[in-house]
């Protein structure tokens, strides 16, 4: 200290001044960092504490009963890091969730449609239903610049982000994780460097779907440049990240995947999870070799719950509880008084508030499909209260156009106004793709047929989401169809479509059970319908049609030929709402359809044809039963051989031989009951085994007047079918009145 010569009195009060000064200096340096983390922690006069959740898929739902069990101790946690499903449930707990609703959030989740992109078929456009009616393989390839392509990933992560979002609910506007009810970081990966990546900020929801994102599984989330998976196999136990945040006492919950026994290596991908496990073990290990006396290590024992094993919530949360409670003395010391645990309970459980009121909507579109159509599916305005449930439908059903990658949503906050921001980025894997389908019949009496078919698709042509889709099919049926699909405005409501097929496929006529007669029917011609969609539901179309055709006789008429021309008016009216075309378990189908075949339009006759069916699904616990009705008529005394139709097959008059049937009229009353067998849970993971029946009663006449219910057949069936991926496949027995019986192995749609 300097001091110059002034009068004794003034340096007496300039030291008693600078002493002053230099305590207000050391209590700022010293007492209120001190006091700033107490007040950070809420909680005076306690180490400030870390929980430390690790990754392990569905294994990570223990995580709920630890935490239940913490705040049961009354034990406050000032500091979250989690990876995988730990970011998950450490990430909402965070955001202000209490360990109720994460439980109720966890046991309640429909989990079949979080690990699904495409929405529930019910939920889909209509058109793009169809997709799935006709080509069930449950996989596509794009193409790209002259080459095929593949996702990076077998789910986009699409509903699940949305499902995240509508959990976190307005902490998503929350741009600084230390800003949230518990700072909280998640762990993810570079997948092209390997390095461990720290998330603090940005959206919770893209922090979380980034460290949960398996490779191959998940595609990879781009952040801030760098592509960002799974952070498992960096660091599935981040204690290191926990302390950086401040944390002096760590409580940390393993929950990783056992490796498996020599006699379980027996597929290249058990190898493959194998190798990803030892991994996540090694980094692991180095993280727990940190551990000090001050912290609690908590290792619940899950025994067969798997990685995959999401609907098994209710039994992992108490398996968590009960290892907390294994470690009660050790983290006795942790816990603190009533008061101080209310305060801390104050200041992490989330505020009820309502929703925010929207005061704009902004489209940020990224594709060729206009603002204006991706408007037309949103019901929410401005003015409106943010109602996440009816957004995410609304999202849900922009994403079901089949054109877009993500379709997301953010809140954000403008000149004091609340904007919603909808975010849509286009597919760049696929401009345009391929998929496929396949057909094979076999009653073991020597009938069997097959058909193999692909179509290629090119949508989003112009704004208005014009498409152009070709198909064509080999097999007993060889077909090649193309149809130009033009919506004309901006809802996609109204369209044109003009197109033209080319299709063989043989007629038989039967004495008894065996093919009297065989024709082979070759056809070609165009049309062009004008029509509607209804939302998901629904479609009509009216067209009109032209060409040509020939029949030529195979078994016994070998020597009959004949030409014909084709020149008609067609109506078609379908619903659905089913949720499975394979498998429906609830939902209606029904359509009608009329033809008109006109001399004035240049067909040889004039003929007018009637069709039309309906199905329902009722379904109670694992019983579902599919009643069904369905007729087709020609109205008018002549009919050429190629309108004729036909009855026979599985759960079409089972027992009979496929077609064996053929008349002017036909008629069909049928009850199919299905029980699920086998693939509960996840049907991302397994494939479901249903057990079945049916009853059946029709039959095909050539006469108005022979149209009787007493002359219609009984039919049923037993069959067992499973829906795998590349389509539903049945094993069946048929039985009809008058002794005919068949054998059935079926791949394929019969419903």
């Amino acid at each position: 200290m300097i001091v110059r010569k002034y009068h004794d009195g003034a340096v007496a009060v300039y030291i008693v001044c600078s002493s002053l000064l230099s305590l207000l200096v050391i209590f700022l340096v010293t007492i209120l960092p001190a006091a700033a983390g107490a007040s950070q922690a809420g909680l005076p006069d306690r180490p400030r504490i870390g929980l430390v959740l690790s990754g392990g898929g569905a294994r990570g739902l223990t995580h709920i009963g630890v935490i239940q069990f913490l705040e049961e101790m009354r034990i406050p946690i000032d500091y979250i890091s989690g990876t995988s499903m730990g970011a998950i449930v450490g990430g909402l707990y965070a955001s202000g969730l209490s360990p109720a609703e994460l439980e109720k959030i966890v046991t309640g989740l429909e989990w079949n449609d979080a690990f699904r992109d495409v929405p529930p078929l019910q939920d889909l456009p209509f058109r793009r239903k169809w997709d799935y009616a006709n080509f069930l393989m449950k996989f596509e390839l794009g193409f790209k610049d002259g080459k095929l392509t593949i996702p990076m990933g077998l789910f986009q992560g699409q509903n699940l982000s949305l499902i995240l979002k509508s959990f976190i609910g307005q902490a998503e506007t929350v741009q600084n994780f230390d800003r949230l009810n518990i700072p909280f970081r998640a762990i993810a990966a570079d997948v092209e460097t390997g390095e461990s990546v720290v998330i603090g900020d940005g959206e919770l929801s893209t922090a979380i779907r980034a460290s949960m994102s398996i490779p191959g599984l998940f595609t990879p989330v781009e952040r801030k440049g760098r592509l960002l998976v799974d952070g498992g196999v960096a660091n599935n136990l981040p204690m290191d990240v926990a302390r950086q945040m401040g944390a002096e006492v760590l409580i940390v919950v393993d929950i990783g995947t056992p490796l498996r026994t020599r006699e379980s290596l027996s597929s290249a991908m058990t190898i493959t999870v194998q190798l990803i496990t030892i991994l996540i073990q090694r980094n692991t290990r180095e993280q727990l070799k940190t551990l000090t006396a001050k912290d609690v290590l908590i290792l619940p024992q899950l025994g067969e719950i798997g990685s995959s094993d999401f609907t098994k919530g209710h039994v992992a949360i108490p398996i968590g509880k009960e290892a907390a409670g294994k470690m009660k003395m050790e983290l006795q010391r942790l816990s603190v008084s009533p008061d101080a645990y209310s305060s801390y309970l104050d200041r992490q459980r989330r505020k009820s508030t309502p929703p925010p009121v929207i005061d704009y909507v902004r489209i940020d579109n990224h594709s060729r499909i206009s603002d204006q159509a991706i408007a037309s599916h949103l019901s929410i305005k401005p003015g409106d209260r943010l109602d996440s449930e009816k957004l995410k439908k609304d999202l849900t059903r922009i994403y079901g156009i089949d054109a877009f990658d993500r379709v997301d949503y953010h809140l954000e906050e403008m000149d004091g106004k609340k904007a919603l921001r909808i975010e849509t980025l286009e597919k760049s894997w696929r401009p345009s793709y391929f998929r496929f389908g396949v057909n094979l019949e076999d009653d073991f009496k020597g009938s069997g047929s097959y058909n193999i078919a692909v179509s290629f698709t090119k949508p989003a042509i112009n704004r208005l989401g014009a498409e152009w889709r070709t198909e064509a099919q080999i097999g007993a049926m060889p077909r090649v169809f193309t149809e130009y699909y033009q919506p004309v405005d901006a809802s996609m409501s109204y369209f044109v479509a003009p197109y033209a097929e080319y299709k063989e496929q043989n007629i038989n006529t039967y004495s008894g059970s065996s093919i009297a007669a065989q024709y082979r029917v070759k056809t070609m011609l165009g049309g062009l319908d004008v029509g509607r969609q209804f939302g998901t539901w629904g479609e009509m179309r009216l067209g009109i049609l032209r060409g040509k055709g020939h029949v030529s006789g195979r078994i016994g008429d070998p020597g009959f030929s004949e030409d014909f021309e084709i020149g008609r008016l067609r109506f078609q009216h379908i619903y659905n709402s089913l949720d499975n075309f394979n498998f429906p378990q609830k939902g209606t189908n029904a359509n009608v359809v009329y033809h008109a075949a006109l001399k004035e339009l240049g067909d040889d006759v004039s003929v007018h044809m009637l069709g039309g069916s309906w199905m329902t699904a009722k379904t109670w616990g694992n019983h579902t039963f599919l009643p069904s009705l369905s007729f087709s008529t020609i109205m008018d005394n002549q009919a050429p051989i190629q309108d004729v139709f036909s009855m026979g097959g599985f759960l079409n008059l089972s027992g009979f031989s496929k077609n064996e049937i053929s008349g002017r009229y036909t008629g069909l009353a049928r009850l199919v009951y299905l029980q699920k067998i086998a693939g509960h849970g996840l049907t991302a993971f397994k494939i479901p085994v249903y057990l079945g029946g049916s009853l059946e009663k029709g039959n095909a006449w050539n006469k108005s007047e022979d149209i009787r219910f007493s002359s219609a057949l009984w039919a049923g069936s037993v069959f067992v079918g499973a829906d795998t991926y590349i389509g539903p496949l049945y094993f069946a027995g048929g039985f009809a009145e008058g002794g005919h019986s068949s054998l059935y192995l079926y791949l394929g749609q019969t419903f």
